[in-house]
């Protein structure tokens, strides 16, 4: 009776393991189409390449070559920024969420904020970076003795 007890209980904690991991991989594969839905990925992607001018500029030091290789290296890596990200939005949301988030990405409204998504980021950069450019003049100039 013992033996069959201990082999219930380990196949219960199977199933319940399996269980899990089958939700995880569920919740990951949606992770996934919410950012394909979002274009949160080629968001990301172009500001890094819209960046990389200032970093060439700020580092002169470094090869042209090596610019051009970084830039093709990000284009290739995509998928493992996809993964990581996924898994990310995995841990942090429940399956009902992320379902929303998919449904919102698919109605006109979120269609209109994916389309709209990389000149918001990039005006939105611009605009924070005049805003604590402007703090920091003011405090500098608070600093100033008199």
């Amino acid at each position: 009776m013992t033996c069959r007890l201990l082999f219930a209980a380990v196949t219960l904690c199977s199933i319940l393991v399996s269980s899990a991991h089958g939700q995880d991989a569920q919740r990951v594969a949606t992770a996934k189409r919410v950012l394909e839905a979002s274009g949160t990925v080629e968001t990301m992607t172009a500001a890094m390449k819209a960046n990389l001018p200032a970093q060439r500029m700020a580092n002169p030091q470094i090869p042209a070559e090596f610019w051009t290789r970084f830039e093709a290296r990000i284009q290739q890596d995509v998928p493992q920024l996809v993964d990581s990200i996924a898994l990310l939005y995995a841990k942090n949301f429940t399956q009902q969420e992320l379902d929303g988030l998919l449904t919102f990405y698919q109605t006109p409204t979120g269609r209109r904020l994916r389309e709209l998504q990389p000149s918001l980021v990039t005006e939105s950069s611009a605009i924070g970076q005049r805003w604590g450019m402007r703090i920091g003049a003011e405090i500098g100039a608070s600093m100033q003795p008199r």
